[in-house]
């Protein structure tokens, strides 16, 4: 890794976190610890989770609440092995099941009695697996201010699966342009031979730098709060009370499509 690299991942994470609401020290399942900011925005109604992984990678999370989004942002550095330089950002936009993390309301109003103690999360929620299937282009801002804001650094590389934009919830004038707005990926892109396999190929397995594959990238968000805890009152009153929160760990496994393999730093 470029230490030019390293050095702009570091300054991206100090500047984000100046708003930080909460640091939290966490254990990753292969026993590494490392740092967790959660910032809740109750304004924007958004929840946004960072961390820098052992390996350079930097992870970036936002939730949406409000438009239901959700957008995974990863800025990955290139490898000096494989000829690869700088650094790529991606984002994918998802759409937001709220009952994977606390509201921004609630996330607000979280405070550490010990902040120096190493977490480690109550459930693993296992992987979830997207498949994209489009550039998200102008739909970003459409479907979520706060999400265009946190993928700008992206660029073009903003994606989503088409089969998402109708679960999103409609607003007057803007409904219609969801679809319109996003780059479908090549129809062979994602499409079978007569013989059911890819037509395709993944880049783990293409030899040849120019040509067309399947990307894929793997990020672990090993805790965050997923829910709230209620607890019974005493019995003259009976009512249940928070009391505290409940903790995940998920694992996510993103495909996209690159016109060049060349453009996966992620496949190896």
């Amino acid at each position: 890794m470029e230490k030019i690299t390293v050095k702009v991942i570091i300054l991206y994470m100090f500047f984000q976190q100046t708003n930080l609401q909460l640091l939290i020290n966490v254990k990753n399942q292969g026993g590494d610890v490392m740092q967790e900011a959660i910032v809740a925005n109750v304004s924007e109604d958004t929840v946004t989770l960072e961390f820098l992984r052992s390996d350079g990678v930097f992870v970036s999370q936002l939730v949406d609440f409000t438009n239901e989004v959700e957008a995974m942002k990863v800025i990955i550095p290139g490898e000096e092995e494989l000829g690869q330089t700088g650094y790529q950002t991606l984002c994918f936009l998802t759409h937001a099941a709220q009952a994977d993390f606390i509201a921004p309301d609630a996330m607000a109003k979280l405070r550490q009695k010990n902040p120096g103690t190493v977490r480690v999360a109550e459930e693993d929620k296992g992987w979830r697996q997207t498949t994209a299937t489009a550039w998200a282009g102008r739909a970003t801002r459409l479907l979520s201010p706060a999400a265009a804001r946190h993928c700008a650094p992206a660029g073009d590389k903003v994606y989503l699966r088409t089969s998402d934009l109708s679960r999103w919830a409609p607003r007057p004038g803007v409904e219609q342009s969801y679809t319109a707005e996003v780059t479908p990926f090549p129809a062979n892109a994602l499409s079978e031979t007569s013989d059911g396999f890819p037509e395709v190929g993944v880049c783990v397995a293409e030899t040849n730098a120019t040509k067309a594959c399947i990307c894929h990238l793997e990020v672990c968000v090993n805790w965050y709060p997923c829910g709230l805890k209620y607890c019974k009152g005493k019995p003259q009153g009976g009512l249940s009370y928070r009391c505290g929160i409940k903790t995940c760990r998920r694992c996510y496994r993103y495909h996209f499509y690159v016109k060049r393999r060349e453009s996966c730093i992620t496949y190896i």
